[in-house]
């Protein structure tokens, strides 16, 4: 401008005032960070499951349990230790998760509820699964 008007003295000022956003920007932010955490717990449970159905499975062709039973061990007892350690490892898991949602101020009280019944669902549903496999890598 100093040079169009041939205006040495010519001086102006630019003032930006963007507009606040809007609340769909804000609920797509948020909502991005909370995808992010749920898709990569998906990925954490399902490897954490796999394990645990490809154990059993392994247990079950080299008749692991069968050994035991002839041992004298009783079923109930080797289900309940099974489902112990194995839940022990899924709320090791579930606990570092709350950690992480706790340290970056996710707070969802439905979803902690979720978290620590997710054992009780889906170690039998695991279990009784595991006998359509009949190889361990397949599981």
């Amino acid at each position: 401008m100093k040079t169009a008007f041939d205006d040495p003295d010519f001086e102006f000022k630019v003032r930006s005032t963007p507009y606040p956003p809007i609340h769909e920007i804000q609920f797509r932010v948020a909502t991005t960070d909370v995808g992010a955490i749920i898709f990569f717990s998906a990925i954490a449970f399902s490897i954490l499951i796999t394990v645990t159905a490809s154990y059993v499975v392994v247990e079950r062709i080299t008749m692991l349990k069968h050994m035991q039973m002839i041992s004298g061990m009783r079923l109930s007892s080797y289900w309940i230790a099974n489902f112990i350690f194995d839940a022990l490892k899924l709320y090791v898991c579930i606990v570092a998760m709350v950690v992480i949602m706790t340290a970056y101020e996710f707070y969802f009280e439905s979803a902690l509820v979720v978290l620590f019944l997710f054992p009780f669902g889906i170690l039998p549903f695991t279990y009784v699964t595991t006998y359509m496999f009949t190889v361990d890598s397949a599981a």
